[in-house]
């Protein structure tokens, strides 16, 4: 017996999509992101049209009882931002000589302790740099994200059906 799944429509999906910022996008990836551990990632859920958070640790099969597609990903090996990246020129200098002030090769929290002494909320500049990143790579096309998305959209509500994508005979 088949199962049918009411799933919702493409101009739902496109309102939700153009409703979307960047920082809305990246955020729910990152806070179920954790380093080595899980990946990541944002997650549009297709029967309700709701955007959330997921994270899915290493050999973990992913959910098999909700249809989704995937806006965005971090994956656990993946360092979301790199220190060159999330501080300024004049920080980064300051952070490269504070870190060399202890001895210890590796301090996992040692951008936490500086983020702390300079008074810098590294969540925020986190989300803001992986915003902008995401924006800049991603979105800088609009359509072509879109349609990305769309793809993925006809492929997890049809089985071998992408109106998208073009064999050579259709060309």
């Amino acid at each position: 017996m088949e199962e049918f799944v009411e799933v919702i429509g493409v101009e739902h999906l496109k309102t939700v999509l153009s409703g979307l910022t960047p920082e809305e996008i990246v955020k729910p990836a990152y806070d179920n992101w954790m380093g080595g551990v899980k990946t990541g990632h944002t997650v549009l859920n297709l029967e309700t049209g709701n955007v959330y958070g997921l994270g899915i640790d290493f050999n973990q099969l992913p959910l098999a009882d909700e249809i989704y597609i995937e806006l965005f990903t971090i994956e656990s090996h993946e360092t979301p931002v790199s220190e060159e990246d999330f501080f300024s020129k004049h920080e980064y200098e300051e952070f490269l000589e504070f870190s060399s002030v202890d001895p210890c090769e590796y301090i996992p929290d040692i951008i936490t302790d500086f983020c702390e002494m300079k008074g810098i909320d590294e969540y925020e500049r986190t989300i803001g740099i992986l915003a902008y990143n995401f924006e800049k790579k991603e979105q800088s096309n609009y359509n072509m994200w879109e349609s990305r998305i769309l793809n993925k959209y006809y492929d997890a509500i049809y089985e071998n059906h992408n109106p998208f994508e073009f064999s050579q005979s259709s060309l």
